[in-house]
């Protein structure tokens, strides 16, 4: 009610503005226009495309545990992928030098133990010292702990033994999307530097970007989303925009999906967009005139522009949200020349828009 009263105000504002001294037009012989009478008030609504968003807490930042260079082209943006799909891979020197380091290690590790135990049978028959026991049991040691070392830097990494390509894949970590590279191909890397970002399982929120003037929605309000495949929810307001979105210049919703089995970040769907209980006109109906929005309505043999509210559009048809009463008599087709008749009219003679 209370913003019903609001654009009540507007328009009354508007019809203000333009004074009684707004012309009257003479339909006397002229030709072009088909008029209609408005229709009552309905219902209406339409179906907008929206884009699945998930939760910002689901997102993981995408690294490298290696340096070396982008190999491949990173896998599509906005794609869903299965658990451990490869998403980029990465030509690592740094990967082959650390398996050749801990294969090394290994084998050091191998000749030390196999001294040690040659040294222990030797002792055992008296054919040695116990100091060449020892120094080959401190061998034994020191290769053991350069082997382990070489073995932790690899699980540090992520990395495995049977890793010797060097070549090191970025996995998708679970089901979800990736939204954003901060790389490409042929890219140096740095061990640990952000590479993207993945979005993780299913996304509950939609981000719906509409022009102004937007539906009359409030937090809590709820409607409905569906896909392409059939699949339908119902869909609770939890953002309203305040200002215009910055990359659309539009004004951008979040609503959030409830119930049923949730669609994957990135995914295209549709939201149907409620309006209030208003006259629905074809947008030729609708004319800008000094800047304010009207339409012309037949009085007899005269026309009178009369300022309305425009709401949102509906394909070809405009909603009108207030300024006209159904039954009223509305140039439709050719309204355009009553809105150069009008011009002329104000200006006294000479058509231009203030």
């Amino acid at each position: 009610m209370k913003s019903t009263a609001l654009l009540a105000c507007a328009v009354v504002a508007s019809m203000a503005a333009f004074g009684s001294d707004a012309p009257e037009l003479s339909l006397a012989g002229l030709r072009g226009i088909r008029w209609m009478q408005a229709p009552p008030p309905r219902a209406e609504g339409a179906w907008y495309p929206g884009e699945a968003i998930g939760d910002e807490s689901a997102q993981t930042v995408l690294t490298s545990p290696v340096s070396g260079r982008a190999a491949s082209a990173p896998l599509s943006i906005g794609h869903p992928v299965s658990r451990g799909t490869v998403l980029l891979d990465v030509q690592s020197p740094e990967q082959a030098e650390l398996i050749s380091r801990w294969l090394v290690a290994k084998a050091d590790l191998a000749r030390a133990e196999a001294a040690l135990a040659r040294e222990e049978k030797l002792a055992s028959a008296g054919a040695t010292s116990q100091r060449e026991v020892e120094d080959a049991r401190r061998e034994a040691e020191a290769a053991r702990a350069a082997s382990e070392s070489a073995r932790l830097g690899l699980a540090a990494r992520g990395l495995k033994e049977s890793d010797r390509s060097g070549r090191f894949a970025i996995r998708a970590p679970a089901d979800g999307t990736v939204v954003r590279w901060s790389i490409r191909q042929g890219q140096g890397i740095a061990a640990g530097e952000e590479l993207g970002l993945f979005q993780v399982a299913s996304a509950r929120l939609v981000r719906l970007d509409l022009s102004i003037p937007g539906p009359h929605w409030g937090l809590g309000d709820v409607t409905e989303a569906r896909t392409s495949d059939g699949r339908r929810w119902k869909a609770r307001v939890v953002g309203v925009p305040v200002l215009l979105a910055e990359d659309t210049r539009r004004l951008s919703y979040r609503l959030e999906l409830t119930e049923g089995v949730l669609p994957l970040p990135g995914q295209p769907v549709e939201v149907r967009v409620p309006f209030a209980v208003a006259v629905i006109l074809p947008q030729a109906a609708v004319q800008q005139v000094e800047g304010t929005w009207g339409v012309f309505v037949r009085a007899g043999e005269h026309a009178v522009f009369h300022p309305v509210r425009r709401g949102i559009e509906l394909g070809s048809d405009v909603v009108i949200e207030n300024g006209v009463t159904p039954g009223d008599v509305i140039a439709a087709d050719g309204a355009y020349l009553l809105k150069s008749l009008w011009l002329k009219a104000r200006s006294g003679g000479d058509e231009h828009e203030h």
